[in-house]
């Protein structure tokens, strides 16, 4: 056998070590998994780590303290700095079971009793010994809150934001543009402020991926925390811990829906239909408003994908009175070929937000 050189037996070495190195980053890998799946409770500390984020996304993980972790933070600032914060949900409906009995089931009865809280209302704003606090808002009704005066200039603090429970579940019924509604809501809040800003998102998963997400251009699919630095958001899809699953075992709602997302917080993506091979003609566009951020573009007579400036004489107009000539034929037939799953598209995400444009419109 002929002897190795001393460059060989070095980059053999180099080579063990490095095999050496990727066993141990596994491994370790493995046990921060298994340790952040063991722990009942979350905590948002490490999700702040991220101080160049305006978003935090606490996704899935039901009965794990999400919220509980959030208001903690938004009280603990309260008490600290006197920094008032903002809480939103979905629905009127939901900010005014909130609101009543002077915020009764606004903040966890531990969290009220260790900071010490002397709760009153007025409106939509929640008092503390006679100083705001916080403001409770609907994103059903962000429109209204236009003009209002929800934004102060002297604030030097810095704006605490949270959005909660952020996703429709399978059987509510869509009312209004969760994702408009939101960009309006927010900018009612901060204008054109760019620091001290902290939004957060708390979500357990639906059937379908949240609207809001889709702003993100982000859809995730495996467990894990995600840094989308281009959008400032940080996203932590968390599982179940194991506490829960054996919680879960055996209890009503496990018998009789334990399998859907809404206990498992895992989303179900259908991949199927999307395209993978390489596109080779243009042949038409869909219009769903005026601004061409919400067109897509057929390619090969089925694939859906992004407006990307294409010019093509063959349009389909998916409202009236967005410029251009409609038909409600050619509108009821995308519906039909959508049904029948007739399309394919370029990407999960096109998919997602090309079924969200279609959930807009009431057909005639």
């Amino acid at each position: 056998m002929a002897k190795l050189t001393k460059a060989e037996v070095h980059a053999h070495k180099q080579s063990l070590r490095e095999q050496d190195r990727m066993c141990e980053a596994a491994s370790l890998k493995k046990q921060r998994q298994e340790l952040y799946q063991s722990k009942e409770w979350y905590t948002i500390r490490a999700l702040l780590g991220n101080t160049w984020a305006f978003f935090y996304i606490l996704l899935g993980a039901r009965e794990r303290g999400k919220s509980y972790s959030v208001m903690l933070y938004c009280l603990t600032q309260w008490k600290l700095y006197k920094k008032p914060f903002t809480w939103m949900k979905l629905t009127e409906a939901s900010t005014r079971k909130m609101l009543a009995n002077d915020a009764a089931k606004f903040v966890d009865p531990d969290l009220y009793r260790s900071f010490g809280l002397k709760l009153k209302t007025k409106g939509t704003d929640v008092y503390d010994d006679g100083e705001k606090m916080a403001t409770v808002l609907a994103l059903s009704t962000a429109h209204n809150d236009k003009g209002v005066a929800l934004f102060d200039n002297d604030n030097v603090l810095g704006f605490n934001i949270v959005l909660d429970e952020f996703q429709l579940e399978k059987d509510q019924k869509r009312t209004f543009d969760v994702s408009y509604n939101l960009v309006v809501q927010l900018e009612n809040l901060v204008r054109s402020r760019k620091e001290k800003i902290r939004i957060f998102f708390i979500g357990n998963t639906t059937e379908e991926a949240s609207d809001i997400l889709a702003l993100f251009n982000f859809i995730p699919i495996d467990f894990g925390i995600y840094k989308l630095k281009s959008k400032r958001a940080v996203i932590d899809y968390m599982p179940n811990s194991k506490a829960y699953q054996e919680r879960r075992k055996g209890t009503v709602g496990d018998i009789l829906a334990g399998h859907t997302s809404n206990f498992t917080n895992q989303l179900k993506n259908d991949i199927t239909l999307i395209y993978k091979k390489r596109l080779l003609h243009p042949t038409g566009i869909i219009m769903f408003t005026k601004d061409k951020a919400d067109w897509f573009t057929i390619w090969d007579s089925n694939v859906i994908a992004p407006y990307n400036k294409e010019k093509l004489s063959f349009r389909i107009a998916m409202r009236r009175y967005i410029d251009e000539s409609f038909s409600a034929e050619m509108r009821d037939n995308v519906f039909a070929m959508y049904d029948a799953r007739s399309y394919k598209f370029k990407s999960l995400l096109v998919q997602k937000r090309f079924t969200y444009e279609l959930s807009l419109i009431k057909r005639q």
